[in-house]
């Protein structure tokens, strides 16, 4: 039976996308057009801005030093698919490797909608699920092995609820072994394989080597592993040090089995990294996983009599 969180399920992304076309243009930066389909009628995406709908992009390709900037849209509700136009980068030697060894028919990334109004804003809402579990007794909230930790510091800012978490002292480097790997990386982007924990097979822990990115190569920075069950958690690229900036790979998933303790970071700057600034946003209501009363998003809606009737009048014929 398919899990009731499948990931196809949530209204806030779509399925990956396929690269149909790359051009080099130059040996840093190529051109692609990405194409996606099966996205869910109830994509939220759809009735957003496009400017509030944002490619993300794979984390395996952006842990080697690629970014993927999506530059132009199309969403079709009707045929339930979106083309999307990505201009994707190459920060350091690593990275231009792989870029040379993209082609069409592998998977890029996907879509993710910014819905403003599923926007988190009260650190409470987060506070709430440390500590808690979901029905097969999987945390709602963990950071590394504790269910609290003062690694975490939650913050009211500008109006919504941001989460920074602590670096540990050192990066991720490669070892030389990886070069090898980029082309079998190649061919399985084509598939659904756990490309992720293959990477890490050709990464080292460096402890206590510096934190300061350069333009040269991508800083990869680790935090304890986040665990989140109830919300999408997004890196908030304005609350960085002054000349850092994250990849587009932004985007953790409500999903306990695939922890998010890895940051790509590019850029230029003098000063060392030290946090994490994360926010969130959540499930559909009636996915939370959460005490009615803790249901910050379903008692606002329930609050709105409009809200109620056009649920109604929008629901699909028994």
């Amino acid at each position: 039976m398919t899990s009731y969180l499948y990931p196809g399920h949530f209204d806030l992304v779509t399925p990956d996308g396929v690269l149909r076309k790359i051009e080099r243009i130059s040996p840093d930066m190529a051109e692609a057009e990405l194409f996606i389909e099966n996205i869910s009628p109830a994509f939220v995406g759809y009735h957003l801005d496009n400017s509030t709908v944002f490619f993300n992009f794979k984390s395996v390709l952006a842990q080697l030093g690629l970014n993927g900037e999506g530059k132009e849209l199309h969403l079709d509700r009707k045929a339930g698919v979106a083309e999307v136009k990505v201009q994707i980068h190459a920060i350091g030697p690593l990275a231009r490797e792989m870029l040379s060894l993209l082609e069409p028919g592998i998977f890029l990334g996907k879509l993710f909608a910014a819905d403003e109004r599923r926007r988190v804003r009260n650190p409470d809402y987060l506070f709430r699920m440390f500590g808690r579990t979901d029905r097969e007794g999987r945390p709602l909230l963990s950071l590394g092995e504790k269910e609290s930790d003062p690694s975490l510091i939650l913050e009211k800012v500008q109006g919504h609820m941001v989460a920074f978490l602590a670096l540990k002292h050192g990066r991720i480097d490669y070892l030389p072994t990886v070069e090898s790997f980029l082309p079998t990386l190649a061919k399985a982007l084509k598939g659904s394989f756990r490309l992720r924990e293959l990477l890490a097979l050709h990464q080292q822990w460096i402890p206590n080597a510096s934190q300061i990115v350069s333009e040269e190569n991508i800083l990869l920075v680790r935090t304890e592993p986040l665990h989140i069950r109830t919300v999408f958690a997004r890196v908030v690229d304005t609350l960085l040090p002054k000349g850092y900036r994250h990849t587009s790979a932004n985007i953790l998933q409500p999903n306990t089995e695939a922890s998010g303790d890895i940051y790509e970071l590019f850029g230029s700057s003098q000063k060392p990294v030290e946090r994490i600034p994360l926010e969130f946003y959540t499930l559909e209501p009636h996915r939370e996983h959460v005490f009615f009363a803790d249901r910050d998003q379903l008692l606002l809606s329930l609050q709105d009599k409009k809200t109620i009737f056009h649920t109604f009048e929008t629901a699909p014929a028994p």
